[in-house]
């Protein structure tokens, strides 16, 4: 009877061991951007991948220990049928995709940008994961590689080997809103639409590259996806209140959601991501003014 009791305490303790593991990787908005320091302290996690987006001629110089390199192009198109850039693969492409890089249902998915030149193309990715249903395990490392290092954290050239995942992804079509839904709310509420491109191409003095014609959608307000980083050797994100400052800035309440675009689905990135991190609802509109601009019963302003 002892003996018995014995082991159920022990696998009482098993149990709640494993519980807490896996709690532990539960994210809300709050954590979708950890520090060097948390990452340092949870490497060892069993759970942990991590994904180095950068170069993989860099990559392979140096990366933080047990990283992996993924190409944004696998999960991202270059064109698709209707002739725009940037948008998502099929469901099972996309699944496909996300299990070659080791991730598994239970994963805790941190995204590391080797420099400030990859800050958008990690935001991206983190939309794509969370478009992916897989939002609620994914971080961003804020300051990247680039902080990493500048602290003395060790790095390596040992590119480590992974298993295939078992990824079963869940698309949620909420993260992202349509052109014709984006319509209908300009035809019928008052929308809070961030354009995320820099001010030249938002007011319309350039000509703009992915459309014929130049401006903004008509309402909405211009915060460049640059302004969410730092301007210094790191671009670190800044703080939660100077990015809530930011927002407070152009107007953008918590009660509001909000819907981000840029020029073909990249630069707006950093927007979502950043109003993900505040707490507030966000759609992104990857058609973006490359779709937009080149319909031109749909207004624009400049």
């Amino acid at each position: 009877m002892k003996i018995h009791k014995v082991l159920l305490f022990i696998t009482a303790i098993l149990i709640t061991s494993g519980s807490a593991l896996i709690s532990q990787t539960k994210q809300t908005d709050e954590d979708i951007l950890v520090s060097t320091s948390w990452l340092e302290e949870n490497l060892t996690d069993t759970l942990l991948i991590i994904l180095h987006n950068g170069l993989k001629t860099e990559f392979e110089k140096e990366h933080i220990s047990g990283a992996r390199f993924v190409s944004i192009w696998d999960v991202l198109l270059k064109k698709n049928e209707q002739d725009l850039r940037h948008e998502f693969p099929v469901e099972q492409e996309l699944e496909k995709a996300l299990r070659s890089w080791g991730i598994s249902n239970n994963s805790k998915i941190i995204i590391c940008y080797q420099d400030v030149n990859f800050i958008k193309w990690s935001a991206r990715l983190y939309y794509t994961l969370d478009y992916a249903g897989l939002g609620d395990r994914v971080a961003i490392l804020n300051g990247g590689l680039k902080a990493w290092k500048e602290e003395g954290r060790p790095v390596t050239d040992y590119v480590s080997s992974y298993l295939e995942g078992k990824v079963d992804i869940k698309i949620d079509d909420e993260v992202r809103i349509s052109k014709e839904e984006v319509l209908a709310k300009l035809n019928n509420e008052n929308p809070t639409i961030i354009d995320a491109r820099p001010p030249e191409r938002y007011s319309g003095t350039v000509q703009e590259e992915n459309s014929d014609r130049s401006g903004h959608i008509t309402g909405a307000v211009n915060i460049p996806y640059y302004e969410v980083s730092r301007d210094d050797s790191t671009h670190l994100f800044k703080s939660k209140e100077a990015l809530g400052a930011l927002f407070e800035d152009h107007m953008l309440h918590k009660d509001s959601t909000i819907i981000t675009y840029c020029g073909t689905g990249i630069l707006a990135s950093n927007l979502y991501f950043t109003a993900r991190l505040l707490g507030y609802k966000v759609r992104f509109y990857d058609g973006s003014f490359q779709e937009w601009g080149k319909d031109e019963s749909l207004p624009v302003s400049k």
